[in-house]
């Protein structure tokens, strides 16, 4: 003999339609839920593959270095010669001249090194986005959900006759 449980268990649509709920999602409607969503198409997330991967091994910065390079010879040596000029005869030959010229390069290098792996770090970033989206689906009412209250209330009136 089936006890309650079993009967109520027979009697649910999950049980009636077998686990896909396909009949029973149109029947019974759908309960909310979370559902996963991406927000990427695969052409971008294909870049942001190899933003990451770039991200990882070491980042070229080729042409800021030029950049600052070709800076510093257009503009801070030159800089540098003119106000040792400015102090007499002699002044670029001076050994002061020379540590100022040298503090400046080592200045140079330093920040050419610290800009490398900030790169890095900044593209690595950009791989690592969240690939998805969390978004909530709210819960549908199937075909049944509205006609059961309509014969609840019908039962009475049938019920009379």
């Amino acid at each position: 003999m089936a006890g309650f449980q079993d009967v109520f268990k027979m009697l649910s649509p999950a049980y009636a339609f077998g686990s896909s709920g396909v009949g029973s999602n149109f029947l019974f409607g759908q309960p909310e839920k979370e559902q996963q969503f991406q927000k990427f198409t695969p052409e971008q997330q294909s870049a942001l593959d190899q933003l990451l991967q770039q991200g990882l091994q070491s980042s070229d910065i080729s042409g800021i270095e030029g950049m600052a390079r070709k800076r510093f010879e257009e503009e801070t040596i030159p800089t540098l010669a003119e106000r040792f000029t400015s102090m007499g005869s002699g002044g670029q030959r001076s050994s002061a001249f020379q540590s100022a010229l040298g503090r400046a390069g080592s200045d140079l290098e330093s920040q050419l090194a610290a800009l490398k792996p900030q790169i890095g770090m900044q593209q690595l970033g950009m791989g690592l986005q969240p690939r998805y989206d969390i978004g909530y689906k709210p819960a549908s009412q199937g075909a049944l959900s509205g006609l059961l209250p309509a014969l609840a209330q019908l039962l009475p009136l049938l019920a009379g006759l």
